[in-house]
């Protein structure tokens, strides 16, 4: 009897491809592992973005809707300073017997004010390694974002605030209603910023559009 045709010889890895598969899967290991770290870097960028985006939301949501039967609030709105570069502030713009009410109701100014009543309801701060670095408008008339102290007078916060019924949003600069934007916009970075990935953007329109940008405000 033929035991070779009966056992057939099953052939397996040699030692060399052995060691091939084993180089190449080193490799692959290696160049994950080696982006790693900026990987994960990126993706907390990208949530400290949406955590904005979020926030906005929440403001125009309950500035123009959901809390609007509370008799001592006339809007929500979201506070971007410099001076905390890694911290936004949600506030509850309280009632203002001084601004007309244009639909037969009371509403806030619009600003975010401390004195003489807080008028924070939380603050959001960002991990460490993550801010704002750049505050800017689109002015009247205009299509491009200006920033910082690109404008006069130079930008230092911004204010995003939204008073019932309506969604669209008053964008203003400098804690003051003098000028009210077309636009807005929050530029994030990581502490790897400016490589490619680290830099992101929150944009508001006064349409009552919210969008996030994998780019900067520029």
């Amino acid at each position: 009897m033929d035991f070779s045709l009966k056992y057939p010889k099953v052939r397996g890895f040699t030692f060399i491809e052995l060691l091939v598969s084993l180089a190449i899967m080193g490799l692959m290991m290696t160049i994950l592992l080696y982006r790693y770290p900026d990987t994960v870097v990126r993706l907390s960028l990208a949530n400290v973005s949406h955590t904005t985006s979020l926030l906005i939301r929440e403001a125009q949501v309950r500035g123009s809707a959901i809390d609007s039967v509370n008799s001592s609030l006339g809007g929500y709105g979201v506070r971007a300073s410099l001076a905390t570069p890694s911290k936004l502030t949600l506030f509850g713009d309280l009632i203002d017997i001084n601004v007309p009410k244009p639909y037969g109701v009371y509403i806030g100014d619009g600003l975010y004010e401390t004195s003489p009543i807080d008028e924070t309801k939380s603050e959001t701060r960002f991990p460490t390694g993550y801010s704002f670095s750049k505050l800017c408008v689109i002015p009247t008339g205009q299509t491009t974002f200006v920033c910082n102290s690109n404008y006069s007078p130079s930008i230092q916060t911004l204010t995003v605030s939204f008073v019932r019924p309506n969604p669209q949003p008053y964008i203003y600069i400098n804690d003051s209603k003098v000028t009210n934007f077309t636009a807005g916009c929050i530029e994030l970075i990581s502490y790897k910023a400016p490589l490619v990935g680290h830099v992101r953007s929150v944009q508001v329109f006064n349409s009552g559009m919210i969008r996030t940008y994998t780019s900067g405000c520029n």
